[in-house]
């Protein structure tokens, strides 16, 4: 065990809060439960509520085409509380519910160097004076010099521009999120055992990922040593992981090292991360795969 947990014998998500796998399920969920999953999309009341009240919907599309002109009909005094749930650019929140996990996701993209986060500090209380209210942009996909642009151009605007442009970015955001909470997505991470000792793939390894304190998925590698597909794109943002190998639990005979825990950095989100392991009972060798 690791950190308390038993390995799983299949792929399971430990994420807090569970994707929402599909429309189907959407619909069954009590109206309490689906007008939490939709605030944390955004934080209007009277639009998660009214969203909640148009199902069942027969599929994705009509539930995103209901939220969206949900969303178009938004009062400033609506955008305003719902603006006020999001953190500044550039200061991603800790923890593991879900608005804070999109929120790291969706910046991913805005670098941590000192610079950066000087130059967005400063950037965000110029705009903070001039309209009273966090600067909002969807930043998925965006670098830092593209926000940074983008807020230092947003100055000039008056208000009721503005107040249009700030609707508008919060339409593509929540909307995102919505169609995230619908999408049984997996991140771009994959690994592949073999065995050296007995030249071939190793089958029905325990595989935990993790990142600092939490256990982010577990599974096994099917028969061709492979684990793909098995961790929730949910929370998958840059950062520091770990991926923690049972050979114990793998190998029959004794082995020196009982578990192989890999640490790696991922700093391109989008991009497919391969991290496999090539395994004897006397060590072991990894490296970046493709």
């Amino acid at each position: 065990m690791i950190g308390g947990a038993p390995w799983s014998s299949h792929a399971v998500s430990t994420f807090k809060g569970d994707v929402i796998a599909d429309v189907d399920r959407f619909n069954r969920l009590t109206p309490a439960e689906a007008e939490r999953e939709l605030f944390a999309c955004c934080a209007v009341p009277g639009w998660a509520e009214a969203v909640a009240a148009g199902r069942p919907y027969p599929d994705r599309a009509a539930l995103l085409a209901s939220a969206d002109a949900g969303l178009r009909r938004l009062t400033w005094s609506d955008v305003s509380l719902a603006i006020s749930a999001h953190p500044r650019i550039g200061e991603r929140p800790a923890g593991g519910h879900r608005e804070s996990t999109w929120s790291r996701q969706e910046q991913s993209g805005v670098a941590a160097d000192a610079d950066t986060r000087t130059a967005l500090k400063r950037a965000n209380l110029d705009y903070e004076r001039r309209f009273d209210h966090v600067f909002l942009i969807f930043a998925t996909g965006k670098s830092q010099a593209e926000i940074l642009d983008a807020v230092r151009h947003r100055l000039d605007n008056d208000d009721e521009t503005e107040h249009r442009v700030v609707q508008e970015e919060l339409r593509k955001i929540a909307l995102l999120r919505l169609e995230r909470l619908v999408t049984d997505a997996t991140a771009p991470l994959s690994t592949h055992v073999l065995d050296l000792g007995r030249g071939k793939p190793a089958a029905g390894v325990a595989v935990k990922l993790e990142r600092g304190a939490e256990t982010l998925a577990k599974g096994r590698t099917d028969d061709d040593g492979r684990l793909r597909d098995w961790v929730p794109a949910e929370g998958w943002a840059a950062g520091d992981y770990r991926l923690v190998f049972d050979v114990a639990g793998y190998l029959d005979d004794p082995t020196f090292f009982p578990e192989v825990v890999i640490g790696f950095r991922v700093s391109e989100p989008g991009a497919h991360h391969h991290v496999p392991l090539l395994l004897n009972r006397h060590g072991y060798t990894t490296y970046r795969g493709s």
